[in-house]
Order: C-alpha cells, then structure tokens, then sequence
C-alpha cells in the first residue's frame, strides 16, 4: 500500500467524515449526547449482531482475537502502572493516564478505517476487537472511576450488561447454532448496522469540537507512547506468538493503534475524574494519530 493510497483512499473519506461533524454539526446544533445514545444503545448492537453472527470465524480464532487485543491493552497499563508508582503520581492522573493510554478509538474510527484499509471482509475481525477492548475498556475507566468510593465489581456488571455486550452474547448463540433469521428481523438489524460507521465518525467530529483541550503534559508523551506505539506492538507480537496473519493480524495491530477512545472524556467528565487532563488525552492522541497511523498501515 503506498503513501498515497493510505492517505486518499483510506485515511482522508474518515477525516472528511469527521471534519464534516465538526464544521456542520455544530452550525445545525446537532445534541452530541443524543447521537451518543444512538449509536451506543441502537446502531451499536445491531452493528456487533450483524458482524458475529454471520461471521464465519472459527471459535479458537476468536479467543486468539481477544487475548490479543487485551494484550496491547495490558502492555500499556503495565508501564503506566509502574511510572506512577515511581514517580509518586497522584491517582487521578495516574488513572487519566492508564485510561487513555489503554481504550483506543476502536468503534468510531478503527471500525471505518480496518474497513476501507483491509475491506469488509475484515469487519468480523474488527467487530471481535471493538467487542473486547470496549468492554475492557469500560470495566477500565469505569472501575478506577468506582476504585475512589465504590467497589470497582460495579464496572464490570455495567461492562457485561451493555447493550453491545449482550448482542455479541445473541450473536454467538445465533451463530453457533446456525439460526438463519426470517428476513423481517434481518433486514432492519443490517440496514441499522449500516448507518453505524458514518455516524460515529459524524459524532467524533462534534465531540472533538465540543471538548477542547487545555495544554499538554509530560503524562501525555508517556500515554502517546503507550498508545500509538506500545499497544500495537504488543498486540501484534502477540497475535504472531498465537498463530494470526494476513487480516487477522492486520486488525489488530490497526484496532490497536487507535487514539484514545472519545468515550473517556465521557467517563471522566461524569465521574469527575480529571477531565481536563482526560480530554487533552484525547484530543491530542487523535491528532498525533494522523501522523502515526500512515506509518502503520504502511508498514502493514
């Protein structure tokens, strides 16, 4: 794949998305929070159902998926983990940083550009890896948000009983018993899933706008280079350690490589937990991502 092909035919139709939430969304005062919901509890589900349970992806495949996905995951918290021990960091920096660091961007843009850069064919393998590090990525930020006051078990039962969640669970049971769905169910779940992409990269653009950022840190180089270095290497070492390839392998390193996930600031602004620090995480991880993900795909 050459620079210029990663640029116009993958990277640039998901900026222009993106940029077109930005500019005109706002101009038509569009409610973030109502598209959020939108595609969390509607486009979301029907967008998992529809991947899994068609998908013709063996089960040991799908555990090999998973574990690599934490992997990259777990690679980042680990150094995050002993540079605030170190360093003496203050928890909720410490917590900011092991957030961003580790929940990548997986649906509103690792979705889109896995789909353009490997095809569709490769949307199965990417819906496992947003299924995973969602989840992993909830029960996360949510815990160490609950870690202050409350037991962090209560992430896990949210994480689990998500509505993305329980259609991956639906879609596993469908698949694996081979259920074929009459049309009237099918058809509606698809064209739903369809709109989920374009929304998302619709939505990321207002979010962006709406969130600003204040000035970055020297927490913020550590949580770059967790994210858009550690993490996809790790993942991919591993993922190779399992036995993955071609596409397999390719999904997920690119869902790896994803900045931090919007969804953070989300958290952290609920939760209070350093919001500022979280949402300069995120805005600029997603900027620093324009540079680092050409470098990967091209080296994919």
């Amino acid at each position: 794949m050459s620079v210029a092909n990663v640029l116009f035919d993958v990277l640039a139709p998901v900026a222009l998305v993106v940029v077109l939430g930005a500019v005109v969304g706002r101009r038509l005062d569009f409610d973030v929070a109502s598209l959020s919901r939108l595609s969390f509890y509607v486009l979301g589900p029907a967008f998992v159902f529809a991947v899994l349970a068609d998908a013709e992806l063996d089960g040991s495949v799908v555990v090999r998926l998973v574990l690599a996905g934490l992997a990259g995951m777990a690679a980042s918290l680990v150094v995050v983990a002993v540079w605030a021990r170190i360093g003496d960091v203050d928890f909720e920096i410490a917590a900011a940083t092991a957030m961003t660091s580790a929940y990548g961007n997986v649906g509103n843009a690792g979705l889109a550009i896995v789909g353009f850069a490997l095809g569709d064919d490769a949307l199965p393998i990417a819906g496992v890896l947003m299924l995973t590090i969602n989840i992993g990525g909830l029960v996360l930020s949510v815990g160490l948000a609950e870690a202050r006051s409350r037991s962090p078990f209560h992430a896990v039962v949210r994480a689990v009983s998500a509505p993305m969640a329980v259609a991956g669970a639906l879609a596993v049971v469908v698949n694996a018993g081979n259920v074929d769905l009459p049309l009237v169910i099918d058809r509606p779940i698809g064209l739903l899933a369809g709109a989920l992409i374009p929304i998302m990269l619709f939505t990321l653009g207002l979010q962006l706008v709406q969130t600003g950022a204040t000035r970055p840190t020297g927490d913020v180089g550590l949580m770059l280079a967790c994210k858009l270095a550690l993490a996809p290497l790790a993942a991919g070492a591993v993922a190779a350690a399992l036995g993955l390839d071609g596409d397999f392998l390719d999904a997920v390193i690119i869902q790896s490589a994803m900045p931090p996930a919007v969804f953070c600031a989300v958290v952290a602004i609920e939760y209070d937990l350093a919001p500022d620090r979280v949402t300069t995480g995120v805005v600029v991880g997603t900027i620093a991502s324009v540079l680092t993900l050409p470098v990967v795909l091209i080296a994919l």
